[in-house]
């Protein structure tokens, strides 16, 4: 046994607490301390014991006795209770919880080692780092947060750019049109309102796109629509495009889809910006995509980083066949909150008329975007009103 993480007399001692007093058992657990906290496998199944009777009888020695079956240990259970019991319980429970918390980085080292020496893909064993710091830190977290209605202090959801086009903030929105409609250049414009009139720092990476393109449709925009120099927006607007290799983020194999280890590197090199912009989805999705369970995970990455780190994440999205209606499974609109439409402007006859402006409809607004449109249906400039670009879009 490593002494240096690992303390039974301090696991002794939070048991003993608990069977004691089980007002004891609540401290403990918003602490977000579980079973798995604890090394000495009797005390990890006598803990998971205790979580029981608490919320399903009463903590006595007997019912514990019983409750615990085959698994309880007459010898370990002496050790408990003779243990001294303590009030400053939050102590030794962070103590122990760290100690879980090094065992854990132990055995991950452990894995890693092992991976080296017997010389295993390194993608594979980066995976496993990410992975496993990942668990480890969230498993020091509680499930969630509960509070009562009265500790909240009411607040309408934030949006940025909310006099052109508003996004909800630190949350995942989606774009969809379809092909040749200007999606890109839409949100183009969208990002440089966003530096010039909100200071924020924009990623954007518009992988069907050369970088000189998009320098040129930036000085286009920045000339003859927001009569601003392109200087006001080339400090924090950075871009990649085609010329950067696509990353897939999810991964297919035997096993499932998995989370790739690109991922999480991806993250790091964005920890600095506040809005990022991704085109198109499907270009970095990586799995089935008219599987609604691996939609909805790979959603979910970004929902998770959106809030945990603040940050607002735009999709763009190619709609199906001619049409603006996102392409694909539906979990992909289920699990955002806010998603646009972009749709050319059309006559009674049904011919393209307005060239430098289009529809943009609200399709789905769970934040309340519509306060600041004033209506579901706009139209916006997206190109100068003499357009000296052709827009071609490859499904």
């Amino acid at each position: 046994m490593n002494t240096s993480n690992v303390n039974l007399d301090y696991e002794r001692a939070v048991l003993s607490g608990i069977i004691f007093d089980s007002s004891l058992m609540i401290r403990v657990q918003a602490l977000g301390m579980s079973a798995g906290d604890f090394y000495h496998p009797f005390h990890s199944r006598l803990f998971e014991s205790l979580e029981y009777l608490y919320e399903n009888s009463a903590i006595e020695e007997t019912i514990i006795k019983q409750h615990m079956g085959k698994n309880f240990d007459e010898v370990a259970m002496l050790d408990v209770l003779s243990a001294l019991p303590i009030t400053q319980i939050e102590i030794y429970a962070e103590k122990l919880k760290e100690f879980s918390q090094l065992r854990d980085f132990k055995r991950m080292a452990q894995q890693i080692l092992y991976k080296v020496d017997n010389e295993e893909d390194i993608t594979a064993t980066i995976h496993l780092v990410h992975e496993e710091l990942e668990r480890v830190e969230e498993g020091n977290r509680e499930l969630f947060n509960i509070v009562t209605l009265d500790q909240v202090k009411a607040e309408e959801a934030e949006f940025i750019c909310k006099a052109w086009l508003p996004f909800p903030k630190h949350t995942v929105s989606l774009v969809t049109a379809g092909g040749g409609v200007g999606k890109s250049f839409l949100l183009l414009q969208a990002a440089m309102r966003m530096i010039r009139d909100e200071k924020l720092k924009v990623f954007m990476w518009l992988s069907e796109d050369a970088l000189s393109l998009s320098k040129y449709r930036s000085e286009l925009i920045a000339k003859n629509i927001l009569e601003s120099d392109i200087s006001v927006f080339t400090k924090n607007l950075h871009i990649a495009g085609a010329d950067s290799e696509t990353i897939h983020f999810l991964e297919e194999s035997r096993a499932g889809v998995e989370v790739s280890s690109k991922f999480y590197q991806f993250k790091r090199m964005l920890k600095n910006y506040d809005v990022i912009i991704l085109d198109p989805l499907i270009a970095m999705f990586g799995a089935d995509e008219n599987n609604n369970a691996h939609a909805r995970k790979f959603i979910n990455l970004f929902t998770r980083w959106a809030t945990k780190e603040e940050k607002t994440i735009i999709f763009i999205h190619h709609g199906a066949k001619n049409s603006s209606q996102s392409r694909g499974a539906s979990a992909f609109v289920d699990a955002v909150r806010l998603v646009y439409k972009v749709e050319h402007i059309k006559n009674d006859a049904g011919e393209i008329n307005e060239d430098d402006k289009r529809w943009i409809i609200l399709d789905k607004d769970n934040n309340g975007a519509k306060k600041y449109l004033g209506t579901t249906k706009v139209k916006r400039q997206v190109f100068p009103q003499k357009r000296k670009v052709i827009e071609i879009e490859y499904e």
